[in-house]
């Protein structure tokens, strides 16, 4: 069956349809007969400042002629732009083609039957390359979504390698496997220790895209692939959504995918620690020390305080190797989300001097994050009787901001260093506009912007 979108945009455009008051306001949508002709009418009134709310409101627009099982719609791309106004035609159409596909998604690997309903859209031919770079940023984010959907067992370090193998074969992107028995001697000692209580070997994944001589950035993202805690087991009752503590790692191999695509001027390595963290007679254990690569000793005060423990190897890797920018990300602490709640992500940073544009272009991809202080005084927090440092604090206040101190130790003093907490937002805050059931894929579209936004 097919349809068309009409915009209502003042009361005029809403005086045929009477009964339908409050329809005109922006991202409202209601389903009528016209003619005997389906029709989606929605809203445009007010002004409109952000990309985001475009996408919102073309996923919800998608959502809806989903629930009609509309096959064709038909929209005028030209009369969106048109009204609205404040922003740039381009970039508004972008934003309505990326909240559409982006809407689209599912995860059905596992289903015996598809819900997904293919719809052709129906728009002027002119726009048609924007909806390819559109999809090209949504392929991305659903590459990130698929890893953080996929249950554990199918999901093992061995398993994530050769699913990221597969996804930059025939691409500029160089995949390197560090294997078990190899990290030690390419030092991921800490990534070694936390895995070893596990059956499935662990790895570091190493991706490479030379696509410049200089502008030498690296990103880092946390790949425990199940968290069970380890010897300090969690003990909630549900962790199910532990699968998803790879959110970081996921994140940044969809943006490596996405940055490949645009053929960014960037010489940027991609490490990616990849654990099970669970307990057994071989486990790592509460009051272990470990020696970093650069001779630092660790205290393990809490097995389940692993994330920090492996993105620190990837620190130190990528500082060893040229990196003068690095950003790590990770579900790392539940307290960003006691900070934050579970829409927006905790950036921290020793380049304070970033962090309001880093913000704004936040809100522009629709990964929103928000800068956390970095507190000098709370380096005494992590004092270790045994080592020079210890992995958590005794105190239940600022888990968030001591676990950011404790990755800013492993940084040399003249390396722009970034650390995004995501461990509240790997799930969609709620399950509307272009975010569906499962994994949000965040990250995605923020680390590569903000990799745009360094390189020029």
């Amino acid at each position: 069956m097919q349809a068309k979108i009409k915009f209502i945009y003042d009361e005029k455009d809403s005086t045929p349809y009477p009964f339908l008051q409050s329809v005109e306001h922006f991202g409202a949508i209601q389903f009528v007969y016209e003619n005997s002709q389906p029709l989606f009418l929605v809203g445009l009134k007010g002004e409109v400042h952000s990309l985001e709310l475009i996408k919102v409101m073309a996923g919800n627009v998608r959502k809806k002629v989903e629930d009609y099982r509309i096959n064709k719609l038909e929209i005028s791309l030209d009369l969106l732009a048109e009204h609205i106004s404040t922003l740039k035609a381009e970039d508004t159409i972008k934003a309505f083609f990326e909240g559409w596909h982006l809407a689209s998604y599912r995860f059905e690997h596992y289903k015996s039957e598809s819900q997904f309903i293919d719809i052709a859209l129906l728009y002027e031919e002119g726009y048609r390359q924007l909806e390819k770079e559109a999809l090209k940023v949504s392929e991305a984010v659903c590459i990130a979504r698929d890893l953080c959907n996929e249950p554990a067992s199918n999901l093992t370090p061995t398993k994530y390698a050769q699913k990221i193998t597969d996804i930059f074969r025939d691409t500029m992107v160089d995949v390197t496997i560090l294997h078990e028995e190899d990290l030690c001697n390419h030092g991921f000692h800490a990534t070694y220790q936390v895995g070893k209580g596990s059956n499935a070997s662990s790895k570091v994944l190493l991706l490479t895209y030379h696509n410049h001589e200089n502008n030498k950035m690296a990103l880092v993202g946390k790949g425990v692939t199940f968290d069970t805690g380890g010897i300090n087991l969690k003990q909630a009752n549900d962790i199910v959504d532990m699968k998803m503590d790879m959110g970081g790692s996921a994140a940044v191999a969809g943006a490596m995918k996405l940055i490949e695509t645009m053929k960014l001027p960037v010489h940027l390595t991609a490490i990616i620690p990849l654990v099970e963290n669970v307990p057994s007679s071989t486990s790592y254990l509460p009051s272990d020390i470990i020696t970093y690569q650069n001779g630092k000793t660790v205290e393990v005060g809490n097995t389940d305080a692993e994330g920090r423990l492996i993105l620190a190897d990837g620190l130190l890797y990528a500082q060893n190797h040229g990196a003068e920018w690095i950003a790590d990300i990770a579900t790392l602490t539940g307290s960003i989300g006691h900070a934050l709640g579970l829409k927006v992500a905790g950036l921290f940073s020793n380049k304070l001097e970033s962090l309001v544009e880093y913000k704004r272009i936040s809100q522009e991809t629709g990964d929103h994050i928000w800068p956390m202080p970095m507190v000098k005084e709370y380096e005494s927090l992590l004092k270790s009787e045994t080592a020079d440092i210890k992995n958590v604090t005794n105190t239940p206040f600022g888990g968030a901001i001591t676990a950011a101190t404790f990755l800013h130790s492993f940084i040399e003093k003249d390396i722009k260093w970034y650390h995004i907490d995501m461990a509240n937002t790997v799930k969609a805050f709620e399950v509307s506009g272009y975010y569906v059931e499962g994994a949000s894929g965040f990250g995605v579209r923020l680390l590569t912007e903000l990799v745009k936004k360094e390189v020029g």
